[in-house]
């Protein structure tokens, strides 16, 4: 048999330095890759985000807008024209502060006083029309009463704050149907909805101040109204109510992302009508002035934006009282 036959080939394998060190290096790739897909789905998820916040935010000032310009409106075209002043009747504007709703009740009456980060109550009344052109906030019809009525509001438009099943607060739009209440969630992430009241010598003036709900409310227990019955009297009290002398509606919300896509210090304040306002009435108006390191621990590291708005009340006849 030849020599070259009876060779045997001899095959050097790694040792265990180069197997060590091979296996640094790939876990080191491993890391640097991992590092730049997190970075990128960071950056990614915090883009995201932004846009959904401001179309998000956008939404619900935007439904709030229609709503207050709404509020009060008559169908010019129809057998009523409404006068919102000295007819007696219920005040097209009203609400509650640092309070939540229940869906079924009537109008904003039995209020939870658990309100999302002191959340405020807006409610809006309107009369309806037969050619669907008016709608609720949550997009329905809203007819006139087949005997209406002068000063007669048949629709609503209540916004609030409550939390969904997974403790995800969210703003709602409460409504009447047509056999009974109902409540849908407009916009998820409200983390905070503040209303002031502009209001002047009546309705038709600039505003010469801004008022919560609570003030106003104040303001009416000093009215001195007059009646023989409690009927006679609460119609009184609805003829001079400081509510039908509401010129503007000041709106802030405070919106946070559905998703934690923050990892910077989360200590920031949030002055929900700026921070003069919070300086002085903050301790008596609770959700106007918000701390990010006060929030529960897995709230905070959202992304959050603050949406304001002043918004005309426009669409009322106005009688005024003499």
């Amino acid at each position: 048999m030849s020599s070259s036959h009876m060779k045997i080939g001899v095959h050097r394998g790694l040792s265990l330095v180069e197997l060590l060190i091979g296996l640094t290096l790939g876990l080191f790739l491993v890391a640097v890759a991992g590092s730049v897909f997190q970075a990128a789905r960071r950056a990614y998820d915090l883009q995201e985000s932004t846009v959904e916040l401001s179309e998000t935010g956008r939404y619900a000032i935007d439904s709030i807008t229609r709503a207050v310009r709404l509020s009060g409106s008559s169908d010019l075209a129809g057998p009523t024209v409404l006068e919102q002043g000295n007819d007696g009747a219920d005040s097209a504007i009203s609400g509650l502060d640092a309070r939540s709703l229940k869906a079924g009740t009537p109008g904003i009456d039995q209020a939870l006083p658990k309100a999302v980060n002191g959340s405020d109550v807006l409610a809006l009344r309107f009369s309806g029309a037969n050619d669907g052109s008016v709608v609720d906030c949550a997009g329905f019809n809203v007819a006139m009463p087949a005997t209406p009525s002068p000063g007669q509001l048949s629709g609503w438009s209540i916004f609030y704050v409550a939390r969904d099943a997974y403790g995800e607060p969210e703003l709602h739009c409460k409504y009447q149907g047509h056999s009974h209440w109902s409540s849908a969630a407009i916009v998820r992430g409200v983390e905070s909805f503040q209303v002031l009241y502009g209001v002047g010598p009546d309705a038709a003036a600039m505003p010469t101040r801004f008022l919560t709900a609570s003030q106003i409310d104040s303001l009416d227990q000093g009215l001195v109204v007059h009646g023989a019955t409690p009927e006679q009297r609460a119609q009184d009290l609805n003829r001079q109510t400081h509510w039908k002398k509401i010129t503007d509606i000041r709106v802030a919300l405070l919106v946070r992302s559905l998703r934690a896509v923050r990892a910077d210090t989360l200590d920031r304040t949030f002055d929900l009508f700026g921070s003069s306002y919070a300086a002085q009435q903050a301790p008596g108006d609770s959700g106007t002035h918000i701390v990010e390191s006060e929030l529960p621990l897995k709230e905070r590291n959202r992304l959050r934006k603050l949406f304001t708005t002043t918004i005309r009340v426009r669409n009322t006849t106005l009688a005024m009282p003499r």
